[in-house]
């Protein structure tokens, strides 16, 4: 059975040593074996801390993970379902509102707007329930509504975003693909990218949002010039 120092768990798992040690003292990392004086690691650590990972990526803090692990949830289950039991196991796909849900989230907009955020496609009509497929997006063009821009206008921003921000992800993904087997981590394809699509989540929203609106900044500056 594979065994690993301290400092190998942290290389092949991404999360440094001493986070590890505070792992140990906060209980959602089983201590360590030991052989002779020296910490001792397994294959349910590292698993473990890829776990641990994963979930904070999806905005779990400390206390909601150990409630995880505290309540076994088996290798086949989904940790997802002890805070939503209406969770299905299938990807996530935006987020589905009752009708008072919807007026709760436009406001008194809603007589004004509803037909403009169907068209554009913000909103989706499923039986009696509302979906709408990215939230954040939503989000977005209510505060460009209220600040004067149209909702078609926001929809075709929200198009060029999506374009971009693809093309942007297949650079991204094909460079970590490339790496794979030389200066990344060497185990392969598949787990290299799907550590690195953990570890990025996380940062994703805070990055990309404070790039792009530095990035509009740059070009509202260079049209003056």
């Amino acid at each position: 059975m594979d065994r690993y120092s301290r400092l190998q768990l942290a290389e092949l798992s991404g999360v440094a040593a001493r986070t590890i040690r505070y792992y140990h003292s906060v209980g959602v990392l089983p201590k360590p074996g030991r052989a002779g004086k020296e910490a001792v690691y397994g294959p349910e650590h590292l698993d473990r801390l890829r776990a641990i990972t994963a979930m904070q990526s999806r905005g779990l803090r400390l206390e909601a993970i150990r409630e995880v692990f505290a309540a076994e949830v088996p290798a086949d289950g989904d940790w997802r379902e002890l805070f939503d039991p209406r969770y299905s196991g299938e990807p996530e796909t935006g987020t589905l509102l009752d009708d008072d849900a919807l007026t709760e989230l436009l406001g008194d907009r809603r007589p004004e707007i509803l037909d403009d955020l169907l068209a554009a496609g913000y909103l989706e009509r499923r039986g009696e329930s509302w979906h709408v497929p990215e939230p954040a997006m939503l989000s977005g063009a209510l505060v460009l509504y209220d600040v004067g821009t149209d909702i078609a206008l926001s929809g075709v921003l929200r198009k060029l975003i999506r374009t971009h921000i693809a093309a942007l992800a297949d650079d991204m993904v094909r460079t970590i693909r490339d790496a794979a087997g030389a200066e990344y981590t060497g185990e392969g394809v598949r787990p290299d990218l799907d550590r690195f699509r953990d570890r990025f989540r996380a940062a994703a929203h805070e990055v990309g949002g404070a790039t792009l609106v530095e990035e509009i900044e740059r070009a509202v500056r260079e049209q003056d010039t």
